[in-house]
C-alpha cells in the first residue's frame, strides 16, 4: 500500500509568502515529494515597496507585478482563492473554492489598512496597498486636472486640486514627495490651472515625520516637503473623513476631493478553530514561527506577534516578512525530520526612504551608519533593484527608471 504523500500549504503570496516558498525549495531536500500548494486571492505577486511610483507614473504598473505561476517550480500548484477560515484540530481551509487539508501550514495573508475607527476614513479615502490601489491613484490624480481645467474660480481650482495625505511615516512622506512632483509636471500641459492652484497637506498625529528614523533625518524630510510645497500638520489627527474633506482633533477643517491614507496596518483576521491568541491584532508564535500548540503551523510576516528585545514586536515590514519566509523552509524541514527546530532570530539591515527624484535618506544597520542625498537615493534603488524577482523584471524595471531620468511620467489614465 502506497503511503500518502505529504502536503505543504502556503496561505499567501506576499514576501513572507513567496519567500518562505523558496525557502522550502533551499531547506526540503524531497520537496518534489510533497504536495506543495500557494493560495492568494490573487493570481500575482506585487513589490509593494514601489507601488508609489506606478501611482505617480514613475513605473509601469506590469514591472512590479509578477504573476505566480512565473514563480513557482513543477510540482507546485497555485490556487486563486479567499480563506475564510482554519480548522487547527482538522488539519483543515476552508476557501471559497472548498476545504483543503494540510499536513504543514503557513500562514502569511499580511495586513490591509488600520483606520483607528475614523469616521468615513473606509469610504472617503484612496488607499496604496495594492495595484488596484495605485492605478485608481494615479488615474484619480490626473482626472483631476481635466476637471479643474474647466473652472475658471481659483478657489474652487484649489478645491478640487487640493491633496491631502494622512500619516507621516515612510509610505506618507515617499507617497508624497512623489505626488507633488507629479503633479507639478502634470500642470504644464494644462493653461488653465496656475501654479498656487495646487495644494499639499500632510498630516501626522505625532509631533515628528518618519519616527523609525533618526531625529535629524526627520527634520531634513519636513524640510523637503515643505521646499516642495508641502504644509505639514502635527499632533493635530484627523478625526473624521468625508466627501468635502476632513475634519481634524481640533476641530480644522481641511476641503479635498483627494484624502490618502498611509497611516497604520491591521492584520488579516482569518477565523482560526480553536481561537488563538492574539496581541495587537497579531497572532503569538513561539520563537521558532510556529504555534506552540500546533507546531506543524507557522504564521509569518503582519500575521505574526514575534517578540524581539529592540523592537518589542517586530515591525509589519516587507524586510521583517522576507526574513521571516527565508528562514522558515529549514523549520519545516528539520519538522518533518523529527528534529528540534531553531530560533527565528532577526537582524535589521536599515532603513531607506526616498524624498522624491536624487534625495533620499538611508540609515544602516542600527543606524551607525547614516548617509543622505543623491547617493542615498541611488543606494534606494539598486537596493529595490536587487530584491525585485526574477532577471527580466529587473531589466524592465531599470529601463523604466532610466527613461524616468530622462523624459516625463506617464500621464494617461488606464
Amino acid at each position: 500500500m502506497t503511503q500518502s504523500k505529504k502536503k505543504i500549504v502556503i496561505l499567501g503570496a506576499g514576501f513572507a509568502g513567496l519567500f518562505a516558498l523558496k525557502s522550502i525549495y533551499r531547506h526540503v531536500k524531497n520537496w518534489r515529494a510533497i504536495d506543495i500548494l500557494i493560495i492568494d486571492k490573487n493570481n500575482y505577486f506585487v513589490f509593494t515597496p514601489l507601488l508609489h511610483e506606478v501611482a505617480t507614473g514613475g513605473i509601469d504598473p506590469s514591472d512590479i507585478v509578477f504573476p505566480i505561476r512565473d514563480l513557482i517550480k513543477n510540482g507546485t500548484e497555485h490556487l486563486e482563492a479567499e480563506v475564510l477560515n482554519i480548522d487547527l484540530l482538522k488539519k483543515s481551509i476552508v476557501t471559497n473554492h472548498g476545504e483543503i487539508s494540510y499536513d504543514y501550514l503557513v500562514v502569511a495573508l499580511g495586513a490591509g489598512t488600520n483606520f483607528f475607527n475614523v469616521a468615513g476614513a473606509r469610504d472617503n479615502s484612496f488607499t496604496l496597498k495594492n495595484i488596484k490601489d495605485a492605478i485608481k491613484l494615479k488615474n484619480h490624480l490626473i482626472h483631476i486636472f481635466d476637471e479643474a481645467n474647466n473652472e475658471k474660480n481659483l478657489e474652487h481650482q484649489k478645491d478640487i486640486l487640493r491633496i491631502v495625505i494622512i500619516g507621516g511615516g515612510a509610505t506618507g512622506v515617499e507617497l508624497g514627495a512623489e505626488i507633488a512632483e507629479f503633479l507639478k509636471e502634470i500642470n504644464k500641459k494644462y493653461h488653465n490651472i496656475p501654479d498656487e492652484a495646487v495644494e499639499f497637506y500632510l498630516i501626522e498625529s505625532g509631533d515628528k515625520l518618519l519616527p523609525i528614523f533618526h531625529p535629524n533625518f526627520a527634520k531634513k524630510a519636513l524640510k523637503i516637503l515643505e521646499k516642495k510645497g508641502f504644509k505639514v500638520i502635527f499632533g493635530d489627527p484627523c478625526s473624521q473623513i468625508t466627501r468635502q474633506g476632513i475634519v481634524c482633533v481640533s476641530s480644522k477643517e481641511i476641503k479635498s476631493r483627494t484624502i490618502i491614507w498611509t497611516s497604520g496596518v491591521l492584520p488579516s483576521t482569518v477565523i482560526t478553530t480553536p481561537e488563538l491568541y492574539r496581541q495587537k491584532g497579531r497572532i503569538v508564535v513561539e520563537q521558532s514561527l510556529n504555534l506552540k500548540d500546533f507546531p506543524e503551523v507557522f504564521v509569518l510576516g503582519d500575521q505574526a506577534a514575534v517578540v524581539d528585545k529592540k523592537f518589542g514586536l517586530l515591525p509589519t515590514s516587507a524586510q521583517v516578512a522576507t526574513d521571516e519566509g527565508n528562514f522558515i523552509g529549514k523549520n519545516i524541514s528539520l519538522l518533518i525530520s523529527n528534529k528540534p527546530l531553531k530560533s527565528f532570530h532577526y537582524f535589521h539591515k536599515g532603513d531607506l526612504v526616498s524624498i522624491g527624484k536624487w534625495w533620499a535618506l538611508a540609515q544602516i544597520g542600527h543606524g551607525s551608519l547614516k548617509f543622505y542625498g543623491p547617493i542615498a537615493w541611488l543606494f534606494w534603488r539598486f537596493n529595490y533593484l536587487f530584491k525585485m524577482p526574477g532577471m527580466t523584471k529587473k531589466i524592465r524595471l531599470f529601463l523604466d527608471w532610466i527613461l524616468y531620468f530622462v523624459s516625463r511620467r506617464d500621464t494617461s489614465e488606464i
